[in-house]
């Protein structure tokens, strides 16, 4: 995201330190990625282990033509996965427990399908993010209760939304895929997010960025989850 004034130094640098405020929930495609392994490997999908983190493992894959990959974080929750479910498709309510949202609305259902308008705020020097996105449940085709849901922008049209409220990115597109385990109430969870968010920003930041707030969004969920207990 850009600063809101890129030509000077101060404003950069400031702008360089906040950058790991943005990329946001948020969520396409199930891809079978190796739970365990050496840093490096990569499986058959493209997915390459980066990193061990305190919430799962984090995985890129590239994409052909960009300088930003697609990053992905495998992790568990102690519950099941209609719990974790219901919590990642809770839009209306996102801007309560997801950093940086500060509006989430449903704008629309059919079917499987939702639309959902997203006001990112930040900090001054970081511009904000306005977009809509498209929503969809799908079918994982395994055998044991599993979830996907797949995000990407979507240019429809509604009234009473502020595309105007912030930058929209060049790209924005996700998933989550929640399988249960051998283990009781035990959910393996896939959280992956493509972004570009515009502005002027590197393509190794960014990498940086989303890699951050991907961890950042499933501890969100696991705090959720827990607070929906209590």
């Amino acid at each position: 995201m850009p600063c809101m004034s890129p030509t000077r130094g101060k404003s950069f640098l400031a702008c360089v330190k906040r950058a790991g405020c943005f990329t946001c929930l948020v969520n396409g495609l199930f891809l079978t990625v190796p739970v365990a392994g050496e840093a490096g490997a990569i499986d058959v999908d493209g997915w390459r282990l980066v990193q061990t983190v305190a919430a799962g493992r984090i995985y890129h894959r590239e994409v052909e033509g960009s300088s930003v990959p697609w990053a992905m974080l495998v992790t568990t929750f102690d519950t099941t996965p209609e719990r974790v479910h219901a919590v990642v498709v809770d839009y209306d309510h996102f801007a309560e427990f997801i950093p940086n949202v500060f509006k989430s609305r449903v704008m629309a259902r059919e079917g499987r399908t939702q639309w959902i308008y997203h006001h990112l705020q930040f900090s001054a020097p970081i511009t904000d993010r306005a977009y809509l996105i498209r929503s969809s449940d799908g079918e994982c085709w395994v055998q044991q209760p599993c979830y996907r849901v797949e995000w990407t922008l979507d240019d429809r049209s509604f009234q009473d939304i502020d595309l105007s409220a912030g930058i929209q990115p060049n790209a924005f597109s996700g998933f989550w895929e929640l399988r249960s385990t051998d283990k009781p109430n035990r959910t393996e969870g896939r959280y992956a997010v493509y972004s570009e968010p515009g502005g002027f920003i590197p393509g190794w930041l960014v990498t940086r960025m989303t890699d951050r707030y991907i961890q950042q969004v499933v501890e969100a969920v696991r705090e959720r989850l827990g607070a929906l207990s209590n």
